[in-house]
């Protein structure tokens, strides 16, 4: 209960927060200073029509993604997965006159005072992209185009979500509407992932006319011209999920550059994937769940104790992987068709991107609940009986 009225207490904090500064500013000069803007608008509005982009990604006709009943019911929740819902549109435009704010991330229209993005928030943007404070002006070069990869302010170094929210995206751009004789430059944020700083390095050999350029939290770049690609300032672009080619496309920029066979020799290995070091959704019992795996030949792994290379090629040498649902199955994008995935989850939570990934990855996917979880972290027990019979179900004994 103490833990609760303290997590109360941390929302009413910033509810009260956001209302004061909301008030405060109304007034132009203040609002101007704090670089305090919730106005929003699509940024395909303020472009030029001309210079927008549209590619239609069809998960059912192209990749024959399709879900069970039980799948629908327990994991989507009943979710619309029709063949028109589950197509993706990603666009394109380009933008002009715009100032990127280090502070939360976003892109501003200098005309208009109004944030530039997508996916919004009813009555203008999400409170985490809303950040007051001073910034510092950071010239930008005249002859170049800025494309914004900040995100957001806390997260932008979450696993799973920078390959779904912020790669992906742009690995779209990159082989659909690049210009090879056009000077880039992509602006990060300073405080880079080891997994990020690999990422940008790759594309910066593979790609001689694109350049980094990280923009500080306390700093703003007011671009000539800027690329805005759908996706940006979206967290949690489950959907993307989907996109195969796309995260093939990923998959394959990473096995190059560490220089990881893409063929497997031998038989395949079994991976238990533990979420020991996890602050949420740990396994109360894991000990006694990965003793039970040893017997059938699993190889218990932390990823998040691995360099990511490494981690890519334990996943692309898999045959069969068991894991509770968490950032680290991302890597699902290295593992090769017909991989068997069993993923499991505490009775109370239940998220379904790895089982689109899955479907569109033509993985054979399977899932099970465990235990109710605790309040507020999440950890709970699986019955170790259970996911025995599941596992004796998918080995064939």
């Amino acid at each position: 209960m103490a833990k609760k009225s303290a997590i109360l207490r941390h929302l009413n904090m910033r509810a009260i927060k956001a209302a004061f500064y909301s008030t405060i500013c109304r007034l132009p000069a203040i609002r101007r200073y704090l670089h305090y803007y919730r106005d929003a608008v699509y940024f395909v509005d303020a472009a030029d029509e001309a210079s927008v982009r549209r590619l239609v990604v069809d998960p059912v006709n192209e990749y024959g993604v399709n879900f069970t009943k039980p799948e629908i019911r327990d994991l989507l929740r009943r979710k619309d997965t029709s063949a028109q819902s589950l197509k993706l549109v990603y666009e394109m435009a380009r933008l002009s006159d715009v100032t990127v704010l280090g502070s939360s991330g976003v892109v501003m229209d200098n005309r208009t005072e109004k944030v530039l993005g997508m996916g919004l928030a009813p009555g203008g943007l999400a409170q985490n992209w809303v950040v007051a404070r001073p910034l510092d002006p950071v010239p930008g070069e005249e002859s170049a185009t800025y494309i914004n990869l900040l995100w957001m302010r806390k997260g932008h170094r979450h696993f799973a979500h920078f390959f779904w929210d912020m790669l992906l995206p742009l690995m779209v751009f990159l082989k659909n509407w690049l210009n090879p004789d056009e000077r880039l430059i992509i602006l990060v944020r300073e405080d880079l992932s080891a997994i990020q700083r690999d990422t940008y390095r790759f594309i910066a050999e593979d790609y001689p006319n694109i350049t980094f350029q990280t923009l500080g939290a306390g700093q703003k770049l007011v671009c000539r011209k800027l690329i805005y690609i759908s996706g940006q300032h979206d967290f949690y672009g489950v959907a993307n999920t989907l996109a195969r080619d796309y995260m093939l496309a990923m998959a394959e920029l990473y096995l190059r550059h560490y220089g990881i066979a893409t063929a497997v020799s031998g038989p395949g290995k079994r991976l238990y994937i533990s979420r020991g070091g996890a602050a949420v959704r740990r396994v109360t019992n894991e000990p006694e769940i990965m003793a039970m795996l040893s017997r059938y030949g699993f190889e218990s792994v932390e990823p998040s104790v691995i360099p990511f290379g490494q981690q890519a090629e334990l996943f692309r040498s898999a045959d069969i992987i068991v894991a509770p649902h968490g950032a680290a199955l991302a890597n699902l994008m290295f593992c090769r068709p017909g991989t068997c995935v069993l993923e499991f989850f505490p009775a109370d939570y239940v998220d379904d991107c790895y089982l689109r990934i899955s479907k569109a990855m033509q993985f054979d996917y399977h899932y099970l609940f465990g235990g109710k979880s605790d309040f507020p972290k999440r950890n709970y027990e699986m019955n170790p009986d259970e996911l025995e019979g599941s596992v004796r179900t998918l080995i064939g004994t």
